[in-house]
């Protein structure tokens, strides 16, 4: 029997719009693209020819125009508890079944610093919310996970790897970082940041949650 191809989905935010090739190309690839109300401009301005996509969010980056030429696509979201990004994958995770679905959120960092951390730190949220399900966010640097328990990562030698642990009674092992973490816990977030791989591959153990960055290139 032939193995069913996994879709995958991009979430689109309204921060720096890619530039890299790799974020770019997953944009391009996209079996379906969920766009928060305020990055509908990029798609409208920079004409993208993206044939299966809704744009969702509370609208107040919407003009009544807006509205009207998205017609069915525009998916109004009124509640102001959580931001864009997280209703997007909200009805994105609702639509297509896990974990047959892959999720790229793109866009999602630059411009105002505040929505940049806070977007980063969703990535928690979304794994507590939706177990086993395949999301990263891809910025115009790296990529950018949520993840707990114990992995293996592919790498490259001098690849600049960067864990953020937001719990402090979170304890990181490491195998094939330059640094090593043995049963760390960080006071601070920025405390196991800027590390490097040694060879094509690094192995984490974390008690809890973690956020782990990995860049695209080594460094310069």
């Amino acid at each position: 029997m032939e193995e069913r191809k996994s879709k995958n989905i991009v979430i689109l935010a309204a921060g720096d719009f890619p530039s890299h090739p790799i974020p770019l190309k997953a944009l391009q690839e996209a079996d379906f693209v969920v766009c928060c109300d305020s990055a509908y401009e990029a798609i409208r301005n920079k004409k993208l020819e993206i044939r299966n996509y809704i744009v969702i969010g509370d609208g107040d980056s919407l003009s009544e125009q807006d509205k009207r030429q998205l017609g069915d696509r525009w998916i109004h979201v009124p509640e102001q508890d959580y931001n864009d990004l997280h209703k997007a994958i909200s009805w994105g995770t609702s639509r297509f079944p896990l974990p047959s679905s892959r999720f790229t959120i793109l866009g999602a960092t630059g411009k105002r610093e505040d929505h940049t951390l806070g977007n980063i730190s969703y990535l928690v949220t979304f794994a507590e919310e939706h177990p086993g399900a395949d999301i990263v966010m891809l910025t115009n640097h790296g990529r950018f996970l949520a993840f707990r328990g114990e992995r293996t990562f592919d790498s490259f030698p001098r690849q600049q790897v960067s864990i953020l642990i937001p719990d402090s009674t979170t304890a990181v092992t490491s195998d094939g970082l330059r640094w090593p973490l043995d049963n760390f816990h960080a006071r601070l977030w920025w405390n196991a940041t800027l590390n490097e791989a040694l060879k094509e591959n690094f192995t984490l153990r974390t008690t809890g949650w973690i956020l782990l960055f990995q860049t695209y290139e080594t460094k310069g």
